[in-house]
């Protein structure tokens, strides 16, 4: 590794997704003086043990509005960067067991749609109409979410 830079304006540790995508961010803005070092080979740590998964799914506003970020990114950045992604925007159903529970949906809900998201509550048989395998028993309700997806991380 005789061309390993020396010096740098930034280094980031860690080539997961968190370290790939502020190197991915920096760059945008203009940087280039940065260096990503890993151990290993990019996301196969805990970004791996994720599987990819992009849920839009948060109670927390900062949350919430990352990932939302996170998910507008993803749709366009095969594009972007001239390489393809298997990125699967499938939609996702949030299971209700309690009032409670719907409770916090209809919080995260609210949050959701606030920041131009299409989060909807369902009612059991909504649920069931969506997926008929469902069993609907014991159930409250559910939130829908048509944003949830998943990514290859290695990609």
């Amino acid at each position: 590794m005789a061309d390993f830079p020396t010096t740098a304006r930034v280094v980031i540790i860690g080539g997961g997704v968190v370290g790939v995508s502020t190197l991915y961010h920096l760059a945008k803005k203009g940087w280039t003086d940065c260096v990503l070092l890993e151990k290993n080979e990019l996301t196969a740590g805990s970004t791996w043990h994720a599987a990819g998964n992009c849920p839009s799914f948060s109670t927390s506003w900062a949350v919430m509005n990352m990932q939302r970020y996170s998910l507008g990114l993803y749709k366009g950045l095969a594009e972007e960067v001239d390489y393809p992604m298997n990125y699967h925007v499938t939609g996702s159903i949030r299971l209700a067991h309690s009032k409670e529970r719907m409770q916090e949906f209809a919080r995260a809900m609210g949050m959701g749609n606030y920041q131009g998201l299409n989060l909807r509550l369902m009612t059991p048989d909504d649920a069931k109409e969506m997926y008929p395998f469902l069993e609907t028993h014991d159930l409250e309700g559910a939130l829908y979410d048509p944003d949830d997806g998943d990514i290859d991380p290695a990609q």
